[in-house]
């Protein structure tokens, strides 16, 4: 290695606190840079296509993008010790709770930040002191309010409206009190070792409801959902590296958090993907699906709404529906019946005949 990877983000961004957590955890030498507004918008794009953190340059001159990809790519590279259990069943489950924190969890995390005036206008301050470090700090709260309008226009697209925001917040509510019974017992999801389940929960936790001061107090009195995070953030300094638990064992405690995923995420993401299929049936020639789909129903923390169907939801589900049908013989038997045991019907019983690939940064279809 001729030079550390350059990992650039900014703290208050979920992805990038994902990624930075996996640098960490594989002792990879790197550094961690806060890209200014300029670079963000001008040399960003360039190098991969648009304004997006984290971004990841190699020892080589590579740029990565998509805190998914950046960490696929490290894993070849850092093979050990991996975050991907190659236990069939715990297997299923790191992948569920990866598209659990990047595609479900966002939502607690974009309504906690954008709904409350406390984190708000935190947030306006710290996007002001990330992007023009240089300059006033008045004049960084200007562009941090033309963020914060650019997004909380977003909200609908996500559902983030009327009655599903108390949605959010049962939901929510009830997920860390589901985390800290689990940590209670474990230190990360499948025992002594964080798959890649954990890295993803954790940006989203961290990077909004942990450190955004309008959400923080929904960890009081979580003294063990807490120390998980500061595991994740300063893993050399809590535990040595230990391993999965033995047996392909899936905890108990993860139970309520795997049923409620297919009582109301998967659901949606079925819908999602059902969506791309049939625009490919009726547009065999098609080489691209538009990035958004149409709007469905959804449920969150029991409440009804309707939001936007995104192409990458299909792109993420996949890895899971990978996760199953990748299996033979008596591993997909047993793994089909764990999974029946969550209500994970819907995953059994998907099918996927058209899949998404990443090229260029973007979704295609796989032809």
């Amino acid at each position: 290695m001729t030079a550390p990877y350059q990992h650039l983000g900014w703290i208050v961004s979920p992805y990038t606190q994902k990624t930075l957590a996996y640098f960490k955890y594989k002792n990879i030498p790197h550094i961690d840079r806060t890209p200014n507004v300029f670079e963000l918008m001008r040399s960003t794009p360039k190098r991969v296509g648009k304004a997006i953190m984290p971004t990841v340059q190699t020892p080589e001159g590579q740029w990565l993008q998509d805190s998914t990809d950046i960490i696929d790519e490290l894993e070849t590279r850092f093979p050990e010790p991996s975050i991907i259990p190659t236990g069939a069943k715990q297997n299923i489950a790191a992948h569920l709770l990866e598209l659990h924190g990047d595609e479900w969890l966002v939502l607690a995390s974009l309504h906690y930040r954008w709904s409350r005036p406390k984190s708000a206008d935190f947030i306006v301050n710290e996007f002001g002191r990330l992007a023009l470090p240089f300059l006033p700090r008045f004049i960084g709260r200007i562009m941090g309010r033309k963020i914060r309008s650019q997004m909380t226009s977003y909200l609908p697209r996500f559902g983030i409206v009327g009655d599903t925001q108390k949605g959010l917040e049962n939901f929510t509510e009830n997920l860390l009190n589901q985390l800290e019974t689990h940590f209670s017992q474990y230190p990360y999801f499948l025992g002594a070792r964080p798959c890649v389940g954990d890295f993803a929960m954790f940006g989203q936790l961290y990077a909004h409801l942990y450190r955004d001061p309008g959400s923080t107090p929904l960890f009081d009195g979580k003294p063990n959902l807490v120390n998980w995070i500061n595991r994740m953030l300063d893993p050399d300094a809590h535990a040595e590296k230990g391993d999965f638990l033995p047996d392909d064992q899936v905890p108990d405690t993860l139970t309520p958090i795997l049923k409620a995923i297919f009582d109301e995420q998967f659901e949606f993401t079925a819908t999602a993907i059902n969506s791309v299929q049939s625009y490919v049936k009726q547009n065999p020639d098609a080489k691209r699906v538009s990035r958004i789909t149409g709007e469905a129903d959804f449920k969150i923390g029991g409440i009804q709404g309707k939001r936007s169907m995104f192409t990458f939801t299909q792109w993420k589900g996949q890895r899971v529906w990978d996760a199953l049908h990748k299996l033979t013989g008596q591993e997909a038997v047993d793994a089909k019946a764990w999974l029946k045991t969550l209500g994970g019907d819907a995953l059994i019983d998907m099918k996927i005949e058209h899949r998404l690939k990443r090229e260029n940064y973007k979704e295609v279809l796989d032809k």
